[in-house]
């Protein structure tokens, strides 16, 4: 019996040192991006995003509130992000410190993701919450962003900062005093309210903050209370509609047409991007073969086969294949123009993954939060051009382990080393890509 638990504790510091030496080499190969100044999601660089980041903050130095409206304040997201860095931080004053401030405020992600990660699943060993809290650092974009000073991931800090107190709050909820609630659900409401004015794609999170509220079991005038806060936070982004005439900013939403058009096949890309970002999580589903074949054999998924035929009708006869660009759109799009130059049997290779990306997602999740938010991104690519890998991941790598109440089974180290490997295969080919091509 002795020798039985001395193997499985050797068995056990084994799988630590394991996955603490697979924690630091990520940790090693994220630093080592920064420094070689890596532009692993043709986003960055000096005379890329990184330039036009520096002029939009240089003018805002000149004056906040006058430029709010300025034709030259050139980004398609809320200035928060640089009010916050001219009022709190003091390395604005050189592009290299900047940059450097800027990807150690990134680094806090991973950070809390640890806490995130720990909190959903509490009985998973530390070694490997860190290891997958890390594995978010491999996302191209994620690394992209940090290095060259996107503001992306401010909204992803708070997002974080949001889940991680909406947790609290939830546990505690019949334990903590009035005025503890009151403070927790101040917070709460305000960092969800912030994330927005970082990136208002991810709008969908205080709108989903006060659902969970208005639902938990509290006194109506707690969720009064929270309606009114919401309001209070939302006025000065009313304020930013008003003088802009738009959601985003005026040189933006000129330049990105918003509104002016649909772009009909972005809903089959932006599932084909989701697949892309969330697919070893497979392996770590629920999923057997009678789940499979009673999702199969269901009912639901002749009603997805309807919505997926009408859909190819639609971007059949009303939309321009032969005329997309390059840009956005995820690896199976910039796979196919590499693979198939035939434009017949492109299409037909595009029609296929798509319906394969909903039979995936379908499989995948069932809880209508989860469904909700994804059915909210595909809506929203509909609106949106051009519309990238970055808008979906590292979000949803998040939204794993924080709002989404899906649950995996880690039980199986080698799957969440096979996860971790994928998305390292990934963030490599990735890198190599645009290496290529930029």
């Amino acid at each position: 019996m002795e020798n039985k638990k001395e193997k499985e504790k050797i068995i056990q510091i084994n799988q630590n040192t394991f996955a603490l030496s697979f924690s630091i080499i990520i940790l090693i190969y994220f630093f080592y991006g920064f420094f070689t100044n890596e532009n692993a999601a043709g986003a960055g660089g000096y005379n890329a995003d990184f330039k036009l980041i520096w002029e939009n903050l240089t003018l805002l130095k000149e004056g906040i509130i006058v430029n709010l409206n300025n034709y030259n304040y050139t980004d398609s997201r809320p200035p928060l992000s640089y009010i916050l860095h001219i009022l709190l931080n003091p390395f604005t004053y050189n592009m290299e410190v900047f940059r450097l401030s800027n990807f150690l405020i990134s680094s806090f992600i991973p950070f809390l993701l640890y806490f995130s990660i720990k909190e959903k699943y509490p009985n998973l060993d530390k070694s490997l919450i860190l290891l997958l809290s890390l594995t978010v650092t491999l996302s191209p974009f994620f690394r992209t962003t940090s290095y060259w000073a996107l503001g992306e991931n401010y909204g992803l800090i708070f997002l974080l900062l949001s889940y991680l107190t909406y947790a609290n709050l939830k546990k505690n909820l019949f334990n903590y005093a009035l005025l503890r609630k009151i403070t927790i659900i101040f917070f709460l409401c305000l960092f969800s309210s912030l994330i927005v004015y970082f990136d208002q794609k991810l709008i969908f999170v205080p709108f989903l903050v006060f659902v969970l509220l208005i639902n938990f079991k509290i006194k109506i005038d707690l969720k009064i209370y929270s309606v009114f806060l919401f309001f209070i936070f939302s006025l000065p982004y009313l304020y930013l509609i008003y003088l802009w005439g738009a959601l985003i900013p005026t040189s933006a939403y000129e330049a990105r047409g918003v509104g002016s058009s649909l772009n009909l096949f972005h809903p089959g890309y932006c599932l084909t991007i989701l697949v892309v970002a969330i697919f070893p999580f497979y392996f770590l589903s629920n999923l057997n073969l009678k789940i499979i074949k009673n999702k199969i054999f269901s009912r639901n998924l002749i009603y997805i086969f309807i919505v997926f035929l009408i859909y190819c009708l639609l971007i059949n006869f009303f939309g321009d294949f032969e005329s997309l660009r390059i840009e956005g759109k995820g690896a199976f799009h910039k796979l196919s123009i590499i693979l198939i130059e035939n434009l017949d049997i492109r299409f037909l290779f595009t029609s296929v993954i798509f319906f394969l990306s909903i039979i995936f997602i379908y499989l995948i999740f069932e809880d209508k939060i989860d469904l909700s938010i994804i059915i909210y991104f595909t809506i929203l690519s509909l609106f949106t051009f051009p519309f990238y890998q970055e808008y979906l991941d590292p979000l949803f790598y998040i939204l794993i382990f924080s709002f989404f109440n899906i649950r995996f089974k880690f039980e199986d180290k080698k799957n969440i080393y096979l996860l971790v490997l994928y998305f390292l295969i990934f963030s490599l080919v990735s890198k190599y890509y645009y290496q290529i091509t930029i």
